[in-house]
């Protein structure tokens, strides 16, 4: 059986191909934004259960959610920026970006509850309040915008480095 130590390779190692899979596609106006955006919130994901499985966290315990991003990744990021060889203080202030757009991402998944609030997903389509119908393929997702300010730049930056952090 396998010990939390290797789950947390196990992670790491998706987790990088999900996030270079993200990486090849956010450069190809072909390929839809929801599919993208579907390839981070996974690489996150997978960060955060890989984190997780280092701190003691049962790995059978993971497979029972999706929502692990939104409060493992800003903490992921502290850790990330305390081992960065530039000044704390230069990147202190990514951590106020980080709590919004790791929620943002977390949302992507359609597993996540959202007390009915946001039907919005990178995978089915929904109907909102109205009785309109969306289909991700159509949809602007928040963490687009959010990514592409400087915060969202430093922030994938320190998403990389953390999971290169958890391969051997």
């Amino acid at each position: 059986m396998a010990n939390s130590a290797e789950w947390s390779i196990g992670y790491a190692r998706q987790a990088a191909a999900d996030f270079r899979s993200w990486n090849d596609l956010a450069g190809n106006p072909k390929i839809p934004e929801c599919h993208r955006l579907l390839f981070l919130q996974m690489a996150c994901e997978k960060l955060a259960k890989a984190h997780l499985c280092v701190e003691g966290t049962d790995p059978k315990m993971l497979s029972i959610s999706h929502a692990y991003t939104a409060k493992n990744i800003p903490v992921i990021i502290r850790h990330q920026i305390g081992l960065s060889e530039q000044s704390r203080g230069k990147l202190r202030w990514i951590v106020q970006h980080t709590k919004p757009l790791a929620r943002e991402i977390e949302l992507l998944a359609l597993a996540v509850k959202r007390a009915g609030q946001r039907p919005d997903n990178c995978e089915y389509p929904w109907e909102d309040a109205a009785g309109n119908l969306h289909v991700p393929l159509d949809w602007t997702f928040e963490p687009t915008r959010l990514l592409t300010a400087t915060a969202g730049r430093t922030f994938l930056k320190l998403i990389q480095n953390a999971i290169e952090r958890f391969l051997p």
